[in-house]
C-alpha cells in the first residue's frame, strides 16, 4: 500500500517556524525543510515559490498571531494603557520567536518580505489610528515614532544579549523605557 502524503501549506509553514525557533533563520533551507517533512525538495514548491516567499509567509503568520493576541488583550482598553499592552505583547511575541524577530525589525531584511512588511505597517496603523495618534494627512506623530523606536530598540538589545542583568531587571527596564516613551503622548490620558 502506498502511503498518501498529506502535506499542506500550513504544515510547511509550521515546520519552518519550528526549524527557525530551534536552529535560527539562517539554517532554514528548502532542502532542510524537505528533510524534516520527509518529502522531496520539489514537493515544497507546491506550497511556496521560494525561500523568501516561505519567510514572508512565516512573517505574516507571526504578525497575524500577534494581531490576534493584541485584539484580545486590547478589548475595552484605550489610551496609554493600550500602548503599554501593545508594547508588552509585541515584546512577548518577539521573545517567543527570538530567531525570527530580528528579521522583522531590520528594514534591510524586511524589505524583501513584502507581505510581512505590509502586515506590520497595517498593524501599527490600526493601533495608532484607533488611538487617534495619526495626523489628519495620515502621517504618524513624532511621539509614535519615538514609541516604536523605543520598543524596537529595546527588543533588539534584549535579543542581542546586550542586557546583562536578571530577567526581572530587564522587565523593569522595559516597563520604565516604555512608560517614558508613552509619557510623551500629551494627547492621551
Amino acid at each position: 500500500m502506498v502511503k498518501k502524503r498529506t502535506l499542506t501549506r500550513e504544515k510547511v509553514i509550521d515546520q519552518a517556524i519550528q526549524m527557525i525557533a530551534e536552529r535560527g533563520v539562517d539554517q532554514l533551507t528548502i532542502r532542510a525543510l524537505a528533510d524534516e517533512l520527509a518529502v522531496r525538495p520539489q514537493s515544497i514548491y507546491n506550497y511556496i515559490e521560494s525561500l523568501n516567499d516561505l519567510l514572508d509567509q512565516v512573517g505574516v503568520r507571526f504578525v497575524g498571531d500577534l494581531a490576534d493576541r493584541l485584539m484580545h488583550n486590547l478589548m475595552g482598553v484605550s489610551g496609554k494603557e493600550a500602548l503599554m499592552i501593545f508594547a508588552r505583547e509585541f515584546r512577548q511575541g518577539c521573545l517567543t520567536q527570538r530567531h525570527l524577530a530580528p528579521l522583522l525589525m531590520n528594514p534591510n531584511d524586511l524589505r524583501p518580505l513584502v507581505q510581512t512588511h505590509a502586515a506590520l505597517v497595517q498593524l501599527y496603523q490600526q493601533m495608532f489610528h484607533s488611538l487617534h495618534l495619526s495626523e489628519a494627512d495620515g502621517t504618524t506623530l513624532v511621539e509614535a515614532s519615538l514609541y516604536r523606536s523605543a520598543l524596537f530598540g529595546f527588543i533588539v538589545q534584549e535579543i542581542g544579549g546586550f542586557m546583562r542583568v536578571t530577567p526581572q531587571k530587564v522587565n523593569e527596564r522595559f516597563d520604565q523605557t516604555m512608560r517614558l516613551a508613552i509619557s510623551q503622548f500629551s494627547s492621551l490620558a
